[in-house]
């Protein structure tokens, strides 16, 4: 699966597998929204994808954006409509959700505990910590619910990406001309046509300036924005006035000692799958059982080659490639027949293969614990902290409650000076602007946008360890600002899209009139840049010294020798002249690297399958926008 992804990260199926474990996986959610309103974004067939799931997924995305382009992140996220792309991407997870659900595929309750309790996220010294997952889950601003139905449908995905993969077949013809195509090996001299070199020839007149910010007014709006006056109570304002009692903690041990202070018996386990599809045939299976057949044998020649048959002919890629490692886990994390077979074996003894609903497997043990408990001596200063903490946290709730009932005319400034804190003001506050002790907060944003002037509200931060106290000073309507105000951006934009056009024109004219090594030397010569040498085969990851993808491979692949293209490569563009191309010979194949091209092109077909599946789902499917939602949250949705 991570090599699927890998490989065809830029096909849209893939895309939005992806997103579905970015949005379960990652620890920087924000708190659900809540309003007066309903809190669901988009509805497919009766599913429901609510406000929280897009907050995370936007949070996220948006974090990586600042992180990539630092100071030009506002720019870029005000070009791109994220918040767009990200209700499509969501929309196209439910229907991807629901056709999973229509071929008869589910998680059970077992694989979604494995999936927990082998995340190293939740893990101390190996094993699942409870506290460190409820942590977590605070940090992520949900719960176990949301958090785990969130991951059981971030493993349906995974399943069904699997079913459809099952049914791309490859005939033997097509493997062999595919072979012969990644092993060709090919030697090229590139040019590229970065805009930078056609700087010089982008001046811009004043007219140029004002036709481009005609058309992209929209990249230049400003959105609502509001002024706050506000001040931040932690955990720590009232954590020093709370007792936590020796009789308190005692008591909770015992109440939780098996479920939060018991190390359950665990085990460390290997194992090589041979998969057989759901309802596979009978011929299909019983070829699966041979191969795990042969497989043993040769370990019971050779124990000590598991991990490297692991390696080469598991169909488990997750633990494949670390040589069939699962890692430690504790009893009851797999599948019914895994756990029995395990419980009947001793340490480093191998399995016979056995079948369970993934196939054959073959299982060594490398190490059994038994269940031990905590001593409560050792854990009495952690259940003590934990306690406070969570009276502090309600102490907290209870006090931002209190302030804000309060009847009568009372000022923010009032309300601070109780709790000793003094008022801040954020000044314009939009969605992109960094706050003092509170930081960038789409959520917050939103809540905002909810309220009147004056009207006063509270955010939570960080686990509900730190609220915000607020209270709406000013707002100002979104508008489109002037050009005298933006220019210098609207200049800057101009001269890059002047100059990628130009780059791109040259491109096409030099690729027309160069016939060649000697023209195309020149061209390098007049433009006062450098040629690269390039050997590679189709097959390499990469290209030493070129930065590019299967696209360009694939044009390379089409020329003849002592022929001249232009290649555009996403954003790269490049002068390519084939100096030699010599096609992959069948004889320099061998067993392995067939059976690994044709489990690549079964992907590549399965991506194609995906994304036809996903555009007709589309066209039948009933798809329900919250128009209203969208439109107070200032969403741009283009469908």
């Amino acid at each position: 699966m991570l090599n699927l992804i890998r490989d065809n990260v830029q096909s849209f199926g893939v895309k939005f597998i992806v997103g579905i474990v970015v949005i379960v996986m990652s620890f920087f959610g924000v708190s659900a929204y809540r309003s007066q309103s309903s809190n669901t974004i988009v509805t497919v067939d009766g599913y429901e994808v609510k406000i929280d799931k897009f907050s995370r997924a936007f949070e996220n995305a948006r974090e990586d954006i600042r992180q990539r382009y630092g100071n030009r992140a506002s720019d870029y996220l005000n070009m791109i409509n994220l918040e767009s792309q990200i209700i499509k991407q969501l929309t196209s997870n439910a229907l991807l959700l629901k056709s999973a659900e229509q071929n008869g595929l589910a998680v059970s309750d077992k694989e979604l505990a494995h999936e927990i309790y082998t995340n190293p996220s939740f893990m101390t010294d190996e094993r699942f910590d409870p506290y460190k997952y409820e942590t977590n889950l605070g940090y992520m601003n949900t719960d176990k619910i949301g958090f785990e139905k969130d991951l059981k449908e971030s493993l349906l995905s995974q399943k069904f990406l699997r079913f459809v993969a099952t049914g791309a077949l490859v005939s033997r013809k097509s493997l062999e001309e595919e072979f012969r195509r990644y092993e060709s090996k090919m030697t090229v001299k590139a040019i590229e046509f970065t805009p930078e070199l056609f700087t010089d020839q982008a001046n811009l007149t004043e007219k140029e300036i004002e036709d481009y910010y005609e058309l992209h007014k929209s990249d230049f709006q400003q959105k609502s924005q509001f002024d706050l006056d506000y001040f931040v109570l932690s955990v720590e304002d009232v954590q020093g006035k709370i007792n936590v009692r020796p009789k308190e903690v005692k008591k909770y041990y015992e109440n939780n000692v098996t479920e939060e202070f018991t190390n359950k018996a665990s085990f460390h386990s290997r194992h090589i799958l041979i998969r057989v599809p759901q309802g596979a045939a009978p011929d299909v299976s019983e070829q699966a059982r041979m191969k795990a057949d042969s497989l043993h044998k040769q370990l019971l020649k050779n124990p000590t080659s598991f991990a490297s048959l692991a390696t080469i002919h598991s169909e488990d890629p997750g633990s494949a490639k670390k040589g069939g490692d699962l890692g430690w886990v504790d009893e009851g994390s797999f599948v019914a027949e895994f756990e029995a077979q395990v419980a009947a074996m001793e340490t480093d003894e191998i399995s016979r293969p056995f079948k369970s609903n993934f196939g054959f497997h073959i299982v060594q043990v490398l190490g059994k614990k038994a269940a031990t408990k905590k001593p409560f001596e050792e854990v009495k200063a952690e259940i003590e902290d934990t306690m406070r903490k969570n009276k502090a946290k309600r102490r907290l709730a209870n006090l931002v409650k209190k302030l804000l009932n309060k009847e009568g005319e009372v000022t923010l400034a009032e309300l601070a000076q109780e709790v000793n804190k003094t008022v801040g003001k954020t000044g314009d506050f939009d969605e992109n602007k960094e706050l003092k002790e509170i930081g960038y907060s789409y959520q917050l944003y939103q809540e905002v946008k909810e309220k009147t002037i004056n009207q006063k509200g509270q955010h939570k931060l960080a686990g509900d360890e730190k609220i915000v106290v607020y209270q709406v000073t000013n707002s100002k309507e979104p508008f489109v600002k002037p050009l005298s105000e933006v220019k210098d951006r609207v200049r800057y934009y101009a001269k890059e899209e002047k100059k990628t056009n130009l780059a791109k024109q040259k491109l096409n004219d030099y690729a027309a009139s160069v016939k060649d090594l000697e023209a195309f030397k020149n061209v390098a010569r007049s433009l006062n840049t450098k040629i690269t040498d390039a050997t590679f085969k189709f097959s390499d990851r990469q290209v030493s010294n070129l930065n590019v993808t299967n696209r360009f491979k694939s044009e390379a692949f089409r020329m003849e020798k002592n022929q001249t293209k232009a290649i555009q490569d996403g954003n790269r563009n490049y002068l390519v002249f084939m100096i030699d191309k010599q096609k992959g010979e069948l004889t320099d194949i061998s067993r392995e690297q067939l059976a690994g091209l044709e489990t690549m092109m079964q992907n590549q077909k399965s991506q194609l399958v995906l994304n036809s599946l996903i555009t007709k789902m589309q066209n039948d499917i009933d798809i329900d926008y919250n128009m209203p939602l969208l439109n107070a949250m200032n969403v741009n949705l283009e469908l």
